[in-house]
């Protein structure tokens, strides 16, 4: 084999490599300049269906007034229910750490508690909220009229709370000023 040929097939070969370097280099750059482009674009989503294939377009979620007061009755529940089943799921820590304080002195005195939803007034982010705590020794209960006016903030939605939203603090008012 002679020299010249092995330079040769050497600088082909090398060649062939700038080749190759550069067109990945220019894939990258394409690639990177998409993905700048594109990283807020809403996703598009292709749904089967009995007509075939559809592009469904996603929509922002938008909480209805009946969102939010379905959100505040499963708050009111969590925080003052006595069988809540996972409360931290709609209100805060604080809130949390009350409810226990609460459900352990309860349960000292053989208390039970539950909640019935009377209404609600909504504004931006809180909400004064009427309901009866009913509680419980045995088989003998009592009603109590409860104005409490709750804060609540925007938290991500979840499985387990869809609304997105979370009990931060709840006051109690007196039954007086609600009606001024």
């Amino acid at each position: 084999m002679k020299f010249s040929s092995t330079v040769d097939s050497l600088s082909k070969e090398n060649g062939f490599l700038r080749t190759v370097v550069k067109i990945l280099i220019l894939a990258v750059l394409l690639l990177s300049l998409a993905v700048l482009f594109l990283h807020d674009k809403e996703p598009t989503v292709v749904e089967r269906s009995s007509r075939g294939l559809e592009i469904v377009r996603m929509t922002p979620l938008k909480r209805t007034e009946q969102d939010v007061e379905q959100a505040l009755k499963l708050m009111l529940k969590s925080r003052f229910d006595s069988v809540a089943t996972a409360p931290d799921v709609f209100i805060s820590k604080r809130q949390m750490e009350l409810r226990e304080d609460e459900q352990k002195e309860m349960k000292s005195r053989g208390l039970t508690q539950n909640t019935v939803f009377r209404k609600v007034a909504v504004t931006k982010d809180a909400a004064t909220i009427a309901f009866d705590r009913v509680l419980a020794i045995g088989e003998i209960r009592s009603a109590l009229k409860t104005v409490v006016k709750v804060t609540f903030e925007e938290t991500e939605p979840t499985e387990l709370n869809p609304y997105g939203l979370k009990m931060n603090d709840s006051v109690a008012i007196d039954s007086k000023e609600v009606r001024r």
